[in-house]
């Protein structure tokens, strides 16, 4: 059974980045004694399921071991980067939530029995969580959960032994504003045959190599899942968001019926029953601002790279908090959206799970604290 408690101190965040609790995900009881899960903090109708490792399992294999024993993490499960330390500092920070990066978990075994093994963009990433110059310094890990069947679960493993064996056929794309069918690539000039090229490139039909950002490479493999490698057709390939690109547009006015990139705190607000006045002054007066002005102050909290993605996405983002000021008018979302090009952000899972959109559940966060 998980039990209340308070939240870790590294959990103390605003509740616009907590997950509303009516998104949370079913599940059993930690199979491990050595992962503990908690159940408390928040508000009423947001806040984290706590998923406790120890902390000399961090940046270890042992933390994949724990929890592929724990059986909290199933395979096809999105793990997403979470920094609670970007909680009151730049807009940009707390429009992504505090999280910078997702990948894929993958529950497999060895002589030694079962661990969870990660895939992510850039590859040399994937690893049974203990990549250091990435898990090294990351204190907490949303999981996500997409709702997969159990032939998609299969082809998905199976796409990803295919991609775990032709690794050089990867590179890292870094620019997180430009999806690969907005680069000029033959044949790619929609999201979907981003997913079909993954998939030609894997069965080495294409000689060129998957040039993506994590969360595009996350995206490109769940819109994989309906297909099977040994009788691959294009027409197989779905992605995991039901809107009309099958990536997200930047706002939906009221959330009605979808959700925008921009869009994760105002639906972790409305999940979480936070009345609109209040909603309101959350998002133009706490998440759609700059609460530090002084880059010193951001030292340890945020890497100069973020410093400068949050630098040249300021304009965007007081053209969102006017809309928020302004009583969300869809004239004034149509404007905004006319200049971003769909697109999937390591938010987005979270996104779509806060918006209670496409079957995605939070199912809760890891820390190392025990």
């Amino acid at each position: 059974m998980q039990v209340a408690a308070q939240e870790p101190s590294i959990l103390d965040v605003s509740p616009f980045m907590m997950p509303p609790r009516s998104t949370w995900a079913a599940i059993s009881p930690s199979a491990d004694s050595n992962v503990v899960v908690t159940e408390g903090g928040g508000t009423d109708g947001a806040g984290f399921r706590t998923i406790h490792l120890r902390k000399s399992t961090h940046a270890t294999k042992q933390a994949a071991v724990d929890l592929a024993r724990s059986g909290l993490v199933k395979t096809g499960d999105i793990l997403l980067s979470f920094r609670p330390l970007w909680d009151n500092t730049l807009a940009y920070a707390h429009m992504q939530l505090g999280v910078s990066h997702s990948a894929l978990a993958f529950v497999v075994s060895d002589a030694a029995g079962p661990f969870v093994m990660t895939l992510e963009s850039p590859m040399s990433y994937s690893s049974p969580m203990n990549y250091p110059e990435h898990y090294s310094d990351l204190d907490a890990i949303h999981i996500i959960r997409p709702n997969l069947n159990a032939v998609q679960v299969t082809n998905l493993e199976k796409w990803a032994r295919l991609a775990g064996s032709k690794q050089d056929r990867f590179e890292f794309y870094s620019d997180y504003g430009k999806p690969m069918y907005q680069r000029g690539v033959a044949g790619v000039s929609t999201p979907s045959e981003e997913a079909k090229l993954l998939a030609q490139i894997l069965l080495g039909q294409d000689a060129r190599k998957f040039a993506s950002y994590c969360s595009e490479f996350v995206w490109a493999m769940l819109s994989l899942r309906d297909c099977d490698p040994a009788a691959f057709s294009g027409t197989c390939v779905h992605s995991p968001f039901s809107t009309a690109s099958g990536m997200m547009t930047g706002l939906v006015p009221q959330l009605h019926g979808d959700s925008g990139l921009a869009q994760g705190a105002e639906a972790s607000l409305t999940g979480g029953g936070v009345a609109a006045p209040e909603r309101k002054t959350t998002l133009t007066q706490k998440v759609f601002v700059d609460v530090l002005t002084n880059e010193s102050q951001l030292a340890g909290r945020m890497s100069s790279g973020h410093i400068a993605v949050a630098k040249a996405n300021r304009p965007g983002i007081q053209a969102i908090n006017g809309y928020y000021s302004a009583g969300e008018p869809a004239p004034v979302a149509s404007a905004i959206n006319a200049g971003i090009v769909d697109n999937v952000s390591p938010t987005s899972y979270i996104v779509r799970s806060n918006a209670g959109l496409d079957g995605f559940h939070y199912v809760g966060t890891v820390v190392f604290d025990r």
